[in-house]
């Protein structure tokens, strides 16, 4: 937390530290004074995130930026390409780990140098790569959830699923979500030009990581041989164990092996051969995770360690503990960090290693929802043994888990009211024309117009009344769904971009929980007057956050780029078209990866732990129903 300056008993002022802000160097000052700091030297990376560097090198980007940011419009084709390819791996990996990270801008910052490219050029065109990557992520999170609830029996009712997808209704909820998310990304993009001074300028958010891709955008501006032949030996080692880890991979995960009816994969065939008994290597492997020991039947492993009243002794029976033979899980960790990665991974350390074995142990009451009553959970293993501990996280710490991520949210929007005071204030000052210079006179444009926001508002607001009404949904819940979307992205996503500004991660699922909450409680309270019936307002509901999901994603993702366009001459104007343009193209195949991996993943065809997903499926459920442990 940043300390604000305050006279000491002296009368002198302390100087404002932080974490990441420091004041700035003596040389750095000097330099300022002078003139003559500019764009990527020494004295630049001394003094980032100082707030007197930032609002320098605005002014210095005002007056010389129009000779250094250039539109390519080929280039920026070429971001695009790369960023809608990859926005499909980034679908893949967001549901089977449960963070939308892609390594899409790597790719391109590494072409451009390769290509030899400016920073400028490098900047702009993977502006739209991050456009097109992230203009999806709402269906990485939240869609799933719809096929989940229409054909996982964990979470059918009593008198069947509460959702049936009759033929075609997948596809004109595909049609809706998409287009909406178009508009909605577009609609994220502009809400942030109106903080981008503010809160990369005035008060620089640090976010925290962003060094790499302005050192990346440093090594491109040096046009030595060396450097050019460094990005081609980068490109081509990334080639290289991009093939050694699909090779990897498909020997871990492809059904290589059919044999007795089972398709399994090479090393879970060879796992299950190594046993001698009921004792085999099956018992710590299996589905690419080296597990706990778990036991197998006829060399089969039974995957979790299950609890028995004669197994009641064992530790292993009360948790899971596991690690999977997941590359990406450890590039992802390798660019966390250690610190963000722990504040990521410490939920998961809570749940299982306290709240989990305490629901077994304490012989916690379940509520099955087939059965329409509460069951003490070990009762499921009555007369043998059940996997108890998943059905623990499953039924207990999953809801926990829900009602502290809405909790906590509602909590933060209530302690940072007076961060709102302050936005609204800025936004006054920005549309008065006191915080920017847009157009520069015989030169062009410096930053979006501000005019084009509440244009582009109402242009959204009607789109979303419009879209949802074609796809079968009442003109009244159109119009609720219109005015929560156009507030919340704005709200909710500044708290979301504040967020991230400061630990480099954006709570989108999270702030998603909060949407579905608002939503599910007007759509459901209100089934009359809006003419939905309970399957229509969940629907409704899980397909308008997951268009608010891709909102707020957008919203983070134009902030990296912002910040990296300050420190080498870029206008900004040329960030927000990149990043516009990419909207499109990322938004049609990000879904269409997504919902194709999520009807596989209800279907049972393919194994993603879609954490996200569950976690929606399982709070819809709960408020459509009333049914749970309302409590947790």
């Amino acid at each position: 937390m940043v300390v604000v300056s305050k006279s000491d008993l002296a009368g002198e002022k302390t100087v404002a530290k932080s974490a990441y802000r420091q004041p700035v160097t003596p040389e750095g000052l000097k330099a300022i004074e002078a003139g003559t700091l500019t764009w990527l030297d020494d004295e630049m990376y001394n003094n980032l995130n100082t707030g007197v560097l930032e609002q320098y090198l605005e002014e210095k980007n005002l007056e010389e930026s129009f000779e250094v940011s250039h539109w390519n419009t080929p280039k920026v084709f070429i971001g695009i390409g790369i960023g809608a390819i990859f926005s499909g791996v980034t679908a893949y990996i967001g549901l089977k780990l449960g963070l939308a990270i892609s390594a899409a801008w790597y790719i391109a910052y590494l072409l451009g140098m390769a290509l030899k490219w400016s920073p400028s050029e490098v900047n702009i065109a993977t502006s739209a790569t991050t456009g097109a990557t992230h203009a999806s992520t709402g269906f990485i999170f939240t869609f799933p959830a719809i096929f989940l609830l229409a054909s996982q029996p964990a979470y059918a009712l009593a008198d069947g699923p509460l959702v049936n997808l009759e033929p075609g209704d997948a596809f004109t909820l595909a049609f809706i979500g998409i287009v909406a998310s178009m508009f909605a990304g577009f609609l994220g993009v502009m809400y942030f030009i109106i903080f981008r001074r503010v809160w990369l300028v005035e008060d620089p958010l640090p976010l925290p990581g962003f060094e790499a891709t302005l050192k990346m955008l440093d090594i491109s501006s040096d046009v030595s041989t060396g450097a050019v032949e460094h990005a081609r030996d980068s490109l081509k080692t990334i080639g290289v164990w991009t093939a050694l880890t699909m090779v990897g991979l498909f020997l871990i995960e492809y059904p290589l092996i059919w044999v007795n009816d089972r398709k399994v994969a090479l090393l879970d065939f060879l796992a299950e051969s190594a046993h001698v008994g009921d004792f085999g290597l099956a018992s710590f492997y299996s589905r690419g995770k080296i597990h706990q020991p778990s036991g197998t039947v006829n060399g089969e492993s039974l995957g979790q360690t299950h609890w028995s009243e004669e197994t009641a002794w064992n530790p292993f029976a009360y948790t899971y503990v596991g690690v999977a033979l997941t590359p990406s899980m450890f590039a992802i960790g390798w660019f966390m960090k250690a610190r963000v990665a722990f504040l990521v991974n410490l939920g998961t350390i809570v749940g299982w290693f306290f709240l989990v074995p305490l629901a077994v142990f304490m012989n916690v009451p379940i509520y099955d929802a087939t059965q329409q009553s509460n069951i003490p959970i070990q009762e499921y293993a009555s007369g043998g043994s059940a996997a108890l501990q998943m059905i623990a996280f499953a039924k207990t710490v999953r809801t926990i888990a829900i009602g502290a991520i809405v909790g906590g949210g509602m909590f933060g929007l209530f302690k940072m009211w007076r961060t709102f005071a302050d936005i609204f204030t800025d936004i006054g000052s920005a549309f008065k024309g006191d915080a920017s210079q847009e157009y520069m006179e015989g030169k062009g444009w410096y930053e979006w117009p501000l005019k084009h926001i509440p244009i582009f508002m109402g242009v959204t607001f009607i789109a979303m009344i419009v879209i949802f009404s074609i796809g079968g949904f009442s003109p009244l819940s159109a119009l609720v769904f219109a005015s929560v979307l156009i507030l919340t992205t704005f709200m909710l996503g500044a708290i979301a971009v504040r967020v991230m500004g400061e630990t480099g991660i954006e709570p989108v699922s999270g702030t998603s929980f909060i949407v579905l909450l608002m939503l599910l409680g007007v759509f459901l309270n209100a089934q009359d007057l809006l003419q939905l019936d309970t399957e229509d307002a969940v629907l409704l509901g899980l397909v308008g956050t997951t268009v608010f999901g891709s909102a707020i994603s957008m919203s983070g993702t134009v902030i990296g780029d912002y910040k990296n366009s300050l420190y080498i001459g870029n206008r900004p104007y040329h960030i927000s078209k990149g990043n516009i343009m990419g909207v499109v193209p990322g938004a049609i195949i990000g879904a269409g990866v997504a919902i194709f991996l999520s009807i596989q993943l209800a279907e049972g065809r393919i194994q993603l732990i879609a954490p996200q997903a569950n976690a929606f499926a399982t709070f819809s459920v709960i408020f459509a129903e009333g049914q749970g442990d309302l409590m947790l």
